[in-house]
């Protein structure tokens, strides 16, 4: 009985691992480590989001235009925009029908958006005693990063229909919301100017502005207009475009459209329009003024070399006449001078940001000197001192300019 029993339960085992046998292939996963198939591929990794612009409807878009029918309406019709005063900004839209607010012809001149439907508009001049200035004021959509470098734009259009074209149109930066109970003008000093703060008269399609910020952390709203006095704005007189109807009005009038205010890592990251006003390989260079009659201590002083942008590396141009300075001083064993590293405004910024450029002014100074060294001169006869951006050549703005402060200069002690 007892091997009878044995005999059924053997029976029962195999044939359960038969049936396992039996089952179909697709109810179990095969195994990849004995199968040999390769592991699937992780999905790739995302990349970064893009720097979002901080400035909200920064086109001026709208949905329904009925309601808009004339000027200052701008903050009736969008909300994230203001006035910093009783003057209120303009609204421009291709769909309005009132003649004070189309798109592309209205009664201040013609001009398609730069972008999308609609733009703003403002008033940056009048002779007229019935009008006055007008601003635009917005809040970001974030508080600005202490230490962050942005890349702010704007882009501008004269009204055809204008008289005058202004400087001193920019963008002003803020702590906090500006709210005048009059019409008087604002006479902050813009942060983001046109570069040389020149008058814009670009009537024919659209002037992109544009320029770095360095912000302190505090600034979370800004201001668009024209700012300062009337007497220390500079006026351009323009003339109104053969195909434009309408009488000329006395006024610097602006069409304002896409405004971005947008974090960067390094003020490189910042183009302006189509073309870079700072080549990173621009070196200044003029004729030292140095003659045979000249004494020793003369030469020395009246040498300076100067560098490529970001750059300690010496320039081959300044070569020859440093090689010259070293047989002087071989020839003048108990001459000490003294070199003094420069570095522009812009190159003091990417400090901020990329820690890898401090001491910069520094460095091209200990650059010029293990010049003179390799060159045979005493490296006890050589003193090197970096005074950054705060010891300017110039105060120029301009690409030529700013290649200026890039410096070295030389003193005998």
């Amino acid at each position: 009985m007892k091997q009878y029993s044995l005999f059924l339960l053997m029976l029962l085992f195999t044939s359960g691992i038969i049936a396992q046998q039996k089952k179909p292939a697709t109810t179990s996963k095969p195994s990849t480590a004995k199968t040999g198939t390769a592991p699937k591929e992780a999905a790739p990794a995302e990349a970064p989001a893009a720097p979002s612009n901080l400035v909200m409807d920064a086109s001026f878009e709208i949905d329904d235009v009925k309601l808009l029918k004339t000027y200052g309406q701008l903050p009736l019709m969008l909300k994230n925009w203001g006035s910093p005063n009783e003057a209120k900004a303009d609204l421009f839209n291709n769909m309005a029908k009132a003649s004070k607010v189309a798109i592309p012809k209205n009664d201040l001149g013609t001009e398609e958006a730069f972008e999308g439907s609609g733009y703003a508009g403002f008033r940056a001049f009048t002779k007229d005693p019935k009008k006055t200035r007008t601003y635009l004021q917005a809040k970001l959509s974030k508080k600005l990063t202490k230490d962050k470098t942005y890349c702010v734009k704007f882009n501008v259009s004269l009204s055809d229909l204008s008289k005058w074209g202004a400087n001193n149109i920019g963008i002003y930066f803020s702590d906090r919301k500006v709210q005048n109970a009059n019409t008087n003008a604002l006479t902050f000093i813009p942060q983001i100017t046109e570069k040389s703060n020149a008058p814009i008269v670009t009537m024919s399609g659209w002037e992109t502005i544009c320029g770095t910020f360095l912000s302190t952390g505090k600034e979370e709203y800004f201001i668009l207009g024209c700012f300062g006095e009337e007497d220390n704005i500079k006026l351009e007189k323009v003339i109104k475009p053969a195909t434009q109807e309408g009488m000329i009005s006395p006024d610097a009038y602006y069409y304002i459209d896409n405004i971005e205010v947008i974090e960067i890592e390094s003020v490189e990251g910042c183009f302006c329009g189509k073309t870079e006003d700072r080549d990173p390989d621009l070196i200044y260079s003029r004729s030292s003024a140095k003659n045979m009659d000249m004494k020793p201590t003369e030469v020395v002083n009246a040498t300076s070399i100067w560098f490529s942008y970001l750059s300690v590396e010496i320039p081959a141009m300044f070569e020859s006449e440093l090689q010259d300075l070293a047989k002087l001083m071989q020839a003048n064993p108990s001459m000490k001078i003294e070199l003094t590293g420069h570095s522009d405004n812009d190159e003091q910024n990417e400090t901020k940001t990329k820690k890898i450029y401090v001491g910069l002014a520094l460095r091209r100074a200990e650059a010029a000197k293990q010049f003179l060294v390799d060159n045979g001169v005493s490296t006890s006869n050589i003193t090197v001192v970096g005074k950054d951006n705060t010891v300017p050549a110039t105060d120029k703005t301009t690409p030529m300019g700013k290649a200026q402060n890039r410096r070295v200069v030389f003193q005998v002690k």
